[in-house]
């Protein structure tokens, strides 16, 4: 943060919360990109887990509620700007607020709407849009099997990839299982993926529209963020 922008007074500023390096990756290269047609500067920001008394620390992969939520209201700080959350629905902490409530919603889809409500009240903040990726980022590379087997040269591999999204519905309801979710079905077909240079990489080339047509959670979070340009004065 901080960075100067001769244009930025044109646009509307997004602080968006990632997990990890593969997200941030994808903001920088793609969504930032996509975004900044729509008059919103977006910045990834990965989240902190530890910070160091002599300077820096560790990011990504949150252990616990208190740490993502201590994030957030770091970037509450920046009374410029608006907060937005990219962090995967598989693998939250245990302590995240509203996994209780959410066991009583019925479908996958009411599941995450019902934890991103309990987010916003925690964070109860004016410019916050909560997300959670269903069921994690890596579901978005299962948008175009054809064009994630290219990336990889194995033609064969897009008949795979489509058998899985077949048998889920859609890419989003990818599951939740620990050998299933969408990261270890990729890893288990894949034996050379690469998490933080492959995933952002085939998102590019597979390009917003592709993915947000395949991915409707997706494209409602994308529609909100698009929206923002229209708080310019």
């Amino acid at each position: 943060m901080g960075k100067k922008y001769p244009w930025r007074s044109s646009l509307i500023r997004l602080l968006i919360l990632v997990e990890g390096q593969s997200e941030e990756t994808f903001v920088k290269r793609t969504l930032g990109p996509y975004l900044a047609r729509q008059n919103v500067y977006a910045e990834a920001v990965v989240l902190w887990t530890k910070r160091l008394p002599a300077g820096g620390g560790f990011q990504g992969g949150a252990s616990s509620w208190n740490q993502i939520f201590g994030n957030l209201k770091r970037l509450a700080g920046d009374t410029n700007a608006w907060i937005t959350t990219l962090l995967d629905f598989y693998g939250l902490p245990s302590d995240f607020p509203g996994l209780q409530a959410m066991k009583k919603s019925a479908g996958v889809r009411a599941r995450v709407a019902c934890l991103e409500d309990h987010l916003a009240q925690k964070m109860n903040h004016g410019r916050f849009i909560p997300f959670l990726a269903l069921h994690e980022f890596e579901a978005w590379l299962f948008s175009s099997p054809q064009v994630t087997a290219q990336h990889f040269g194995t033609p064969g591999l897009a008949n795979k990839l489509q058998s899985i999204v077949d048998r889920a519905g859609e890419p989003e309801l990818i599951n939740n299982g620990k050998k299933t979710h969408p990261k270890a079905q990729l890893a288990r077909l894949v034996a050379n993926y690469k998490e933080a240079s492959d995933g952002p990489l085939i998102l590019n080339k597979i390009g917003i529209e592709a993915i947000r047509t395949a991915c409707p959670h997706f494209d409602k979070w994308l529609k909100k963020l698009e929206a923002l340009g229209s708080h310019l004065p």
